[in-house]
């Protein structure tokens, strides 16, 4: 039983690893707030529902980052420091250059678009939470989530396509 907690606790918590490296946690801080979260979930196993024990899980971890941001006392978002190349791979000379290229495109619109949108977008596409779990993470229903992911969605269209008229 103790084995399979682990194996389930370890698979969620890489997910939610990967999120905060991709979101700008440096690789300590990643390591601390998983440390952290794994602690919380064990301590309060019995309060949390095993379907929604992942959303529970990056809640909790976007929680710390929050935390540990003030105490920095740095301004912004967690998402607004995304990293970018964590996002994409490097394997030839010529897709090193065109993912430069995408990633100075992707910066720009990412900042021209609300905290909010930003983190819907990461958590739906980057993460892979579903609409269920991000709801719970915000506190809402599914729907909503499913209405703001559709107007972020938007908002980055319309981003995109304006820079390509111009």
């Amino acid at each position: 039983m103790e084995e399979e907690l682990g194996v389930f606790l370890s698979t969620k918590l890489e997910k939610v690893y990967k999120t905060l490296r991709k979101v700008g946690a440096d690789k300590e801080d990643a390591e601390d707030i998983i440390q952290e979260t794994a602690y919380r979930f064990i301590l309060y196993i019995e309060g949390i529902d095993i379907d929604y024990s992942e959303a529970w899980l990056h809640r909790v971890a976007i929680n710390q980052f929050y935390d540990l941001m003030k105490k920095r006392k740095t301004i912004g978002g967690y998402l607004e420091n995304i990293k970018i190349e964590d996002l994409l791979d490097y394997h030839t000379p010529e897709q090193v250059v065109l993912d430069i290229e995408s990633r100075q495109k992707i910066n720009k619109w990412f900042d021209n678009i609300s905290r909010k949108d930003k983190e819907m977008i990461l958590l739906k596409y980057v993460a892979g939470l579903s609409l269920k779990e991000i709801a719970i993470i915000y506190k809402t229903t599914d729907k909503s989530v499913k209405t703001q992911l559709a107007r972020s969605r938007t908002k980055l269209k319309r981003l995109i396509r304006w820079e390509e008229k111009v």
